[in-house]
């Protein structure tokens, strides 16, 4: 009875841990971080700022959102699931007519800001729920992997040959429910265009906030951060504003303010010793706009930094633009490079920027077998400093060796003078044999010579008559 209970202690103790392990994989996002509600305040507050009407929230779009991002954080994923019109038809978006939609996430940590998120997302394909005035509907999604990281997912949609808000929502909570992190009124809301205030006697600019405002519509109309405003005003994020509240907007004749680079505009870096260049990707910078200021095209860029096109661009990103002057060696591949490490095997130590495939391809080893080798799957994360098995024979490093001396003909001996040195042959042949004397006739002579001794042999042996 003693070990049975000892027994069931044990196994109660495994299911607990279990189960907080599994409670592990994914987490709701924590409290201080970008809500579902904020994402969809701030692309629907830069959607007015173009003349459009506001998104309409809408509950599947909302549940369709945020199972997404639960879904790419709980597998640590860096591109997009796809086909995301074809889920939200599956979960009921549209009644059975032809739905279109878009997709737009961003990964941060729990101190990535709104103005942050919506920075990755100023380049033309993320801007499409701003500016494309046929999307109807919104709903956004929010979600923590287990090693801290937060995926923020916002998805847009409209129903085909359907005029915006015909198609009846289904009651937040019910059917298949409102995205995590949703508040009220997220969709439409109350959105009050911001008017630019005047500088005033002394050339400082104040505005004072009107119902509906917020920090992220007041920054979007002065081409400033959320956080110019919190450091210039003493103020937080997390406070609502007030109607009336008076917030000093800093310029660029503010002492001690930085202007951030204008929208949409590149400050390229200049070359260091070597001729590398390193860019520093700031706010409202793309791909296509950096590309374009360096001359470089955008392939080039995704393929010096291991990047996929639909990856989003995190402030304050290094992007090597150009390796420098370096002269690859003409000799030594990356795979005849390699040493063995103490056990007698090659290992890939991985640097920033560097993906799977990218590795395969240098060291020309299929995926699978780099995967299989290391105990990897095609969603494995690697990160800087991790050690990669190649089990892979490196070929023989070429040197050069000195070309066979050139051989000068000896002329033949003439026929009535031997020459001291024997005449070169063109082919090996066998250690001289006394003229006329080869190993045919040595062999007939030893047949013989057994023959004889056997006829003598007999004629002893024979009887006497």
């Amino acid at each position: 009875m003693r070990v049975f209970r000892i027994l069931l202690i044990f196994s109660m103790l495994f299911v607990i841990q279990g189960g907080r392990s599994a409670s592990r994989l994914v987490h709701a996002a924590p409290q201080q971080t970008v809500s579902a509600y904020e994402l969809i305040l701030a692309m629907n507050t830069l959607r007015v700022s173009y003349g459009l009407p506001p998104l309409i929230e809408d509950p599947i779009v909302n549940a369709v959102a945020q199972a997404t991002a639960q879904t790419m954080a709980a597998n640590l994923m860096s591109w997009h699931i796809g086909d995301v019109r074809g889920r939200l038809a599956a979960a009921g978006y549209g009644g059975g007519a032809l739905v279109w939609a878009t997709e737009n996430f961003a990964i941060g940590r729990s101190n990535t800001g709104i103005d942050e998120i919506m920075a990755m997302w100023a380049d033309p394909d993320h801007m499409r729920p701003a500016v494309t005035p046929a999307y109807c509907h919104v709903g956004a999604g929010v979600a923590q992997s287990a090693d801290g990281r937060i995926y923020y997912v916002l998805q847009a949609a409209y129903i085909s040959g359907q005029a915006c808000g015909s198609y009846p929502t289904a009651a937040a909570g019910s059917g298949a429910g409102a995205g995590s992190g949703s508040g009220p009124g997220a969709g439409a809301g109350l959105i009050v265009p911001v008017k630019i205030a005047t500088p005033d006697a002394e050339g400082k600019v104040y505005h004072v906030v009107q119902p509906g405002q917020s920090l992220w519509a007041i920054a979007i109309a002065y081409q400033i951060t959320i956080r110019d405003l919190e450091v210039w005003n003493n103020i937080s994020r997390n406070v609502p504003l007030q109607t009336g509240q008076r917030l000093f907007i800093p310029g660029k004749d503010t002492v001690g303010y930085a202007t951030p680079t204008p929208k949409g505009m590149v400050l390229t870096s200049t070359p260091d010793a070597d001729g590398r260049i390193v860019h520093e990707v700031q706010a409202y910078q793309t791909l296509s706009t950096i590309a374009s200021a360096y001359g470089v095209s955008v392939e080039r860029i995704l393929a010096l930094n291991g990047l996929q096109i639909d990856w989003p661009l995190q402030i304050g990103q290094k992007l090597l633009i150009s390796p420098g002057n370096i002269t690859p060696s003409p000799t030594l591949s990356p795979l005849q490079r390699l040493t063995p490490e103490a056990d007698g095997r090659y290992y890939h130590m991985v640097e920033s920027g560097q993906t799977l495939s990218w590795i395969a391809a240098r060291y020309e080893v299929s995926l699978n077998s780099l995967l299989n080798w290391n105990g990897l799957s095609a969603d494995s994360i690697i990160r800087p400093g991790q050690k990669l098995l190649l089990l892979v024979t490196p070929p023989a490093t070429s040197t050069a060796t000195p070309a066979p001396p050139t051989q000068t003909p000896i002329p033949s001996p003439s026929p009535t003078r031997l020459s001291a040195t024997p005449a070169l042959s063109a082919t090996p042949t066998s250690p001289e044999s006394p003229a006329g004397f080869t190993p045919v006739w040595v062999f007939i002579g030893i047949v013989l010579l057994a023959a004889a001794i056997v006829y003598i042999a007999g004629r002893r042996t024979l009887p006497k008559a």
